[in-house]
């Protein structure tokens, strides 16, 4: 600062009420350790809380003690030319000031020693309990205990000198994290968020329910900030809750971070209002939330919210990486539109992947026009006189050599340019391909000039496996697959190799295929055994006569 600016600290009243200013708020139940530079509230500050149980306070003392020198030196300055201490702690009930303060006075001398240990020399230690001071440095008895922090209305106070340069001090903790904490739990929204967390997981069993239940959430995000920005301060439980689970989503994070600068506010107010919303037993659920928070925070240049909301997302979950990740960009002063960008970026992905998947699953997905009738009335009757399960062991051989032959014989008219299937020839080949044995005969071993009429004739099967047969969906789906990696498009392949996977989570070749693909793998060796299968199983086909 210049000199008209300068902060006189010239007593121990000065240093005890500094603390606010030299923070911008007040640490409720906090360790906090500077080492003060040219004017005094130059130089580093690190504050770490104090926990509630007095038996952790050794520990929590020794740790703060350590990351403050090692801070302090990276930040070129040596703890050796000195530190002050402040600890703050508010009298629990029927203790009094002074009780607070005798047990604060041990901390004060674990401090003292971890940082000896680091080279560290004390100045001051300074405890702050209900607006009174106690100096534990000085050693006179009954001097510097209990002394009530100077009236602003003396003109050498700290108060008075920063009101002349136009500073107030900052908030409470406690009043910060009002904003964001849960207080009492709502129990009807308690109770409403368990049903919403059966039906959020109940409906992103499958990828595509998974990509549905996204473009939800984003769609209510947008809603909500609209309500807080028309001057909404809560919502109806029903949005409340669907957010806090749909929020849980990675995705989703990205779509909450987005938000224009001039809707900074309303998100803010928004976030807050759901991590409130928070209680025990969904405090897990308060982490992606609080993130947003302490990002929108940020992004508004206020560093306190958002590491006050960080510490408690980073307590919850260690391993939430992206409350990890704003943490250390904060300490590090890296710029928050960098974080920004990237979401934007991985939301933009996220969108295209999402347009890209809609596209190519209308090659297979069941039908829903028209034809959907006729395609479950041609199952309906199939069912009905083709019944594997009741077969012999002989039987599901010739009806597997059966089912062959009738695919064969739909290719064949592919090929020669009648493409229309017979519905109960569809029906018939559905239900044969459930026969794994059959689905593997089946497998493209052909010439590559062949695999755009077998592709025709997978997706078309597959369109027809309509509600309630959607379970018999998987053996045509790992087919398209296989042609379509033969092809090369891989990205048709993974689509449909984890459809296949969402509805029948035990579905061995789809995985096997579906890890292939994710890891580059080249499809020809599996192709040399195809055909080799393939070779094998026509080679047995004069043994049906023996059955």
């Amino acid at each position: 600062m210049s000199p008209d600016n300068t902060v006189q600290v010239t007593s121990l009243p000065n240093l005890a009420q500094i603390l606010p200013y030299l923070l911008g708020h007040y640490p409720d139940d906090s360790i906090t350790l500077h080492a003060p530079g040219p004017n005094f509230i130059d130089g580093p500050t690190m504050t770490c809380p104090l926990p509630e149980d007095p038996a952790e306070w050794k520990t929590a003392a020794e740790t703060a003690a350590r990351r403050f020198a090692a801070y302090a030196n990276d930040q070129r300055h040596n703890p050796d030319q000195g530190v002050i201490i402040y600890l703050t702690r508010e009298p629990r009930p029927e203790q009094t000031p002074w009780d607070t303060a005798a047990l604060l006075a041990p901390v004060a001398d674990w401090l003292t020693t971890e940082l000896m240990e680091h080279r560290g020399v004390v100045l001051q230690t300074i405890g702050l309990v209900s607006n009174r001071w106690w100096a534990y440095e000085c050693a006179t008895e009954g001097c510097c205990e209990g002394e009530p922090l100077p009236s602003p209305d003396d003109p050498t106070s700290i108060t008075a000198q920063m009101a002349r340069l136009g500073r107030t001090p900052g908030p409470r903790t406690r009043d910060i994290l009002a904003e964001f904490r849960p207080t009492t739990a709502d129990l009807e929204i308690l109770k409403d968020l368990h049903v919403a967390t059966f039906r959020f997981k109940s409906r992103c069993a499958t990828r595509a329910g998974h990509d549905a239940m996204l473009s939800t959430t984003g769609t209510q995000i947008d809603a909500a900030i609209n309500q807080f920005r028309s001057g909404a301060t809560a919502l109806n439980r029903a949005l409340t809750t669907q957010l806090i689970v749909g929020l849980q989503d990675d995705a989703a994070v990205n779509a909450g971070m987005i938000h224009a600068d001039e809707d900074l506010p309303h998100a803010r107010r928004l976030w807050a209002y759901l991590a409130r919303h928070c209680a025990d037993p969904f405090t897990q659920e308060a982490v992606p939330i609080l993130t947003l928070f302490a990002f929108t925070a940020w992004r508004q240049g206020d560093l306190i919210a958002t590491r006050l909301a960080l510490h408690d997302a980073i307590t919850t979950d260690p391993d939430y990486e992206r409350a990890v990740g704003i943490h250390l960009a904060t300490i590090d002063g890296e710029d928050p539109r960098e974080h920004l960008a990237a979401a934007r970026e991985n939301q933009a992905r996220h969108t295209a992947h999402l347009q890209h998947a809609v596209q190519i699953a209308s090659e297979y997905l069941p039908a829903t026009d028209s034809n959907a009738e006729r395609y479950r009335e041609a199952l309906n009757s199939a069912t009905l006189v083709y019944e594997p399960e009741t077969f012999a062991y002989h039987q599901r051989i010739i009806a597997r050599y059966g089912t062959v032959d009738i695919i064969n014989a739909a290719l064949a008219d592919i090929r020669s340019g009648r493409a229309q299937l017979m519905d109960e020839v569809a029906a018939r080949i559905i239900l044969g391909l459930q026969d794994r044995g059959a689905r593997d005969a089946t497998m493209s071993g052909g010439e590559e000039s062949d695999l755009a009429h077998e592709r025709q004739l997978w997706g078309d099967l597959a369109r027809r496996c309509v509600p309630p047969y959607a379970d018999m969906a998987p053996p045509l789906l790992t087919l398209l697959g296989w042609v379509a990696w033969r092809e090369g498009d891989t990205v048709t392949a993974a689509h449909a190799f984890s459809d296949a996977i969402d509805i029948d989570p035990g579905y061995d070749l789809a995985e096997v295929l579906l890890e292939g693909v994710r890891n580059g793998t080249d499809p020809a060796p599996i192709l040399a055994v195809v055909r080799k299968e393939a070779a094998r199983f026509e080679a047995r086909r004069a043994d049906l006569d023996n059955l």
